[in-house]
């Protein structure tokens, strides 16, 4: 069978060597690759990132831990005051009673191996609170309020997130848009460089060298700055694969940069979406509800805890002598017994407990300061997002429109050039205005882009921001 292999790879071989030897089959298009690595849009990109990103992931276990705090207070104050304690050995022969004592006090001191007996305890008690003064409702309040705190909190922080991942998405677009620009102009310089070159090689009086120095400076100076966009589109790309998770074979859509397609709306629009959906607002105000609560829960402290009070005992040592008088002081050998009663409990430490009213009064006061300067901060910050959104969108129009006339100033000057009437020098200028242009038209889309997805988040309004596609 080996051998029947070996005969039947050299006949393909001799016949396979001849076909790739041959000139047609050299010439023949090779195949191409038909499967690709899969690239992102802008909101697998987001999404990605809310699932992986480390601060969301902490922040999650920050919401976790405050869920954990508010079932605390839920079930503490009805489970703190219940509890067993067992005992549980062996224990020599006592004998006697409190009134006919055979056995002295050392007889429980185990001296030897003879007559000793197992015995066991068992002691239970259980309090279930009935009415103190609103300290329990308080306490859950508190927790509730701070529950609410680490739900904005990670609001917040998935907003950044997206923020940060539309700055990185944007930009690699920007990256990828200038360096389809540089490329354009290297050539369109190239070219003319080639063109008067060979005027000047022909003997054409019309072209100095300086004509010639002038555009290879041009060109180099183009060429120097082709490195800004790789550098770039690289710093994006690792920035996305950090915040998505993807380490490996991560690329996003190749598209260009476009205008948003989110339009800019009126600045009342975002104010008023702020005061319901910023982060930072619906945390203060959780806040001073928390601060509020725990003020009710230190004064309540002034006051006493009614409750109910449960508890049976039971232990048993065959080796002591059972006590039956109810007058000894109980038998701690052998009972069992059971009690119910209402009770109180109260705390008379009010100079102390006076303090910590202070105390809660002082962290309230500060928490509505800081609802204050979150409020009129972030009112701020929308109205500055905003007209930073305003300048984008002029400056966005303008090059657009500089850019528009750089280009058909160079369609007329190639013209030209092609009918003989000018010549490569007459390049220069209308290449350098259309660059410029085209490159701070790119730059304005991208600062459109992120101004906008400042501005959602700023405002707390995401569905404003643009998507990308």
């Amino acid at each position: 069978m080996r051998w029947l292999g070996i005969s039947l790879l050299v006949a393909v071989s001799a016949v396979a060597i001849p076909a790739l030897a041959d000139d047609d089959a050299l010439d023949a298009p090779q195949p191409r690759a038909t499967i690709r690595v899969h690239t992102y849009t802008l909101a697998e990109c987001l999404a990605l990132a809310e699932r992986n990103h480390p601060n969301l992931w902490a922040a999650r276990a920050r919401l976790a831990y405050a869920r954990a705090q508010l079932n605390e207070a839920q079930y503490t104050p009805f489970f703190a005051g219940w509890g067993v304690n067992a005992t549980g050995g062996v224990l020599p022969q006592i004998t006697g009673s409190s009134f006919f004592t055979s056995s002295l006090i050392t007889t429980k001191n185990i001296s030897g191996l003879g007559g000793l007996a197992p015995f066991a305890s068992i002691d239970f008690t259980g309090v279930i609170p009935l009415y103190t003064f609103g300290k329990i409702t308080n306490a859950i309040d508190a927790a509730d309020a701070n529950v609410r705190v680490n739900e904005w909190d990670l609001e917040k922080y998935r907003q950044q997130t997206r923020m940060d991942v539309r700055r990185a998405y944007f930009g690699v677009q920007f990256a990828r848009d200038a360096k389809v620009v540089i490329a354009d102009a290297l050539d369109r310089l190239k070219k003319g460089v080639d063109g008067i070159k060979r005027k000047a090689e022909h003997g054409d009086r019309g072209v100095q060298p300086t004509d010639v120095y002038r555009l290879e400076a041009y060109y180099e100076e183009i060429n120097a700055r082709s490195g800004d966009p790789v550098k770039g589109e690289t710093f994006a790309l690792a920035a996305l694969r950090f915040m998505t998770g993807v380490q490996t074979s991560f690329d996003v859509v190749d598209e260009p940069l476009k205008r948003p397609d989110r339009p800019l709306v009126a600045v009342t629009q975002y104010l008023s979406a702020a005061r319901l959906f910023r982060p930072e607002i619906n945390m203060a105000r959780a806040g001073v509800v928390a601060r509020e609560r725990f003020v009710d829960y230190s004064r309540a402290r002034y006051f006493p805890d009614f409750g109910i009070g449960f508890g049976f005992s039971y232990a048993t040592a065959p080796s002591s002598t059972q006590q039956i008088s109810a007058w000894t002081g109980g038998d701690p050998f052998n009972h069992f017994g059971y009690a119910a009663a209402f009770g109180m409990r109260w705390s008379l430490d009010a100079i102390t407990n006076s303090a910590r009213v202070a105390e809660a009064e002082s962290s309230l006061e500060e928490t509505r300061a800081l609802e204050r300067l979150a409020f009129g901060g972030v009112m701020v910050e929308v109205e500055n997002a905003h007209g930073t959104a305003v300048e984008a969108k002029n400056r966005e129009e303008a090059w657009a429109r500089a850019e528009d006339k750089g280009k058909q100033w160079i369609a007329t000057v190639q013209d030209s050039i092609d009918l003989g009437t000018a010549d490569e020098r007459a390049l220069l200028e209308p290449l350098r205005v259309w660059g410029n242009a085209r490159i701070n038209h790119l730059q304005a889309l991208m600062d459109l882009n992120l101004a906008l997805s400042d501005l959602a988040r700023a405002s707390g309004w995401d569905g404003s921001a643009p998507t990308g596609g």
